[in-house]
C-alpha cells in the first residue's frame, strides 16, 4: 500500500451500498419490480417448456412468439434499469464530489454501483424466478398432472438460470451509469444542481 492510498474494503462497500438502497428505498424497490416482472416473464416461459419437453415429449414446447416476448420483457427491463441507474447518479452527484473529494477513487465509486445493481438483481431474480417456476408449473398443471413427476432439477436450473440473468442484467445496465458516476470531475459534482 502507498503513502495516502485510500482503502475501501468490501464490508465497508456492502454496508455504504445498503444505506443508499435504504435512503433511497422507492426508486430501488421500483427497479427490482422492473426486475421481478421481467424475469418472473422469463421464468414462468422456461419453465413450461422444461415440463412440456420432459412430461409430452414430441408436443409443441415453447413456441417462438413467447421466447420473443420474454427477450422483450427482459430489454425492457433493462433499459428500466439504465434509467433508474442514471436518475440515482444524478440525484447523488454532489455525494459523488464529496467522496471524490474525501480520496474516494473511481473504482470505489464504480463498486458502490455495480454493488447496488448487483443486490437490486440477486433480490428481483429470487422473487421473480420464483414466481415465474409457481406461474410456469400452475400454468401446466391441466395437461400434465397424473403423467409423472414435475423435473424437479431442471426447473431448479431454469430457477437459477433466471437468477444469473437478473444479475447479469442489473449489472449490464448498470456499466454505463457508473462509469459515468466514477469519472465525474470533484468541483463540477459539488456544483451541481438537479
Amino acid at each position: 500500500m502507498e503513502v495516502g492510498e485510500v482503502k475501501f474494503p468490501f464490508n465497508e462497500a456492502f454496508r455504504f451500498t445498503i444505506e443508499s438502497i435504504r435512503k433511497r428505498f422507492t426508486r430501488a424497490l421500483i427497479t427490482a419490480l422492473s426486475v421481478i416482472l421481467s424475469v418472473a416473464f422469463y421464468g414462468a416461459t422456461r419453465s413450461m417448456g422444461v415440463i412440456y419437453a420432459a412430461l409430452l415429449p414430441g408436443s409443441a414446447t415453447i413456441q417462438v412468439y413467447q421466447i420473443v416476448m420474454a427477450v422483450i420483457a427482459l430489454v425492457v427491463c433493462t433499459v428500466g434499469i439504465l434509467n433508474s441507474m442514471l436518475m440515482a447518479v444524478a440525484e447523488r452527484t454532489k455525494e459523488i464530489g464529496t467522496m471524490k473529494c474525501l480520496g474516494a477513487m473511481d473504482s470505489h465509486i464504480l463498486t458502490i454501483f455495480l454493488l447496488e445493481a448487483a443486490l437490486i438483481g440477486l433480490l428481483g431474480g429470487l422473487i421473480g424466478g420464483v414466481a415465474g417456476l409457481i406461474v410456469g408449473i400452475a400454468s401446466t398443471w391441466g395437461q400434465v398432472a397424473g403423467i409423472g413427476p414435475l423435473p424437479i432439477l431442471n426447473l431448479v436450473l431454469t430457477l437459477v438460470e433466471s437468477l444469473g440473468i437478473s444479475i447479469l442484467l442489473s449489472i449490464g445496465a448498470t456499466l454505463y451509469p457508473a462509469y459515468y458516476a466514477a469519472k465525474l470531475n470533484p468541483a463540477e459534482a459539488l456544483r451541481f444542481e438537479v
